[in-house]
């Protein structure tokens, strides 16, 4: 009896399990990442306003909504001029609430100001 056929084909899914592996996590860490630190950077970070200064396509998908990376531009409480991304799916509302040259509020970490989150609450004097 010889080596069947199928053990031959035994490499190629073992290859093709570990090639979507490491699609899958390719796609969800840097994710996870940007959400954890988002989370983080609302609980302790200073709201400021923001201007959208560009927006790029990123040719990822995300829950069917294609995903966007904005720069923003704002100004620490110090006076320090920041520009900062962050990644965003946005459907066609968000497309135009999101266009360069808008206003947005986000919150930044006092300690790393390039570490930013987008606020859904407009900025109120003193908060």
């Amino acid at each position: 009896m010889g080596i069947g056929w199928w053990c031959f084909l035994i490499p190629f899914f073992i290859a093709m399990v570990i090639f979507i592996c490491r699609l899958v996590f390719a796609m969800l860490i840097p994710g996870i990442r940007q959400f954890k630190m988002e989370s983080e950077v609302r609980k302790i970070g200073i709201g400021v306003n923001a201007d959208i200064i560009h927006r790029s396509k990123t040719g990822m998908i995300d829950g069917e909504k294609p995903v966007y990376r904005m720069t923003f531009r704002f100004k620490t409480r110090e006076g320090l001029e920041v520009q900062s991304s962050l990644e965003r799916p946005l459907n066609m509302d968000d497309f135009g609430r999101y266009a360069p040259g808008n206003g947005v509020t986000l919150k930044y970490d006092p300690k790393d100001p390039k570490r930013i989150a987008l606020s859904d609450r407009p900025l109120i004097l003193g908060d």
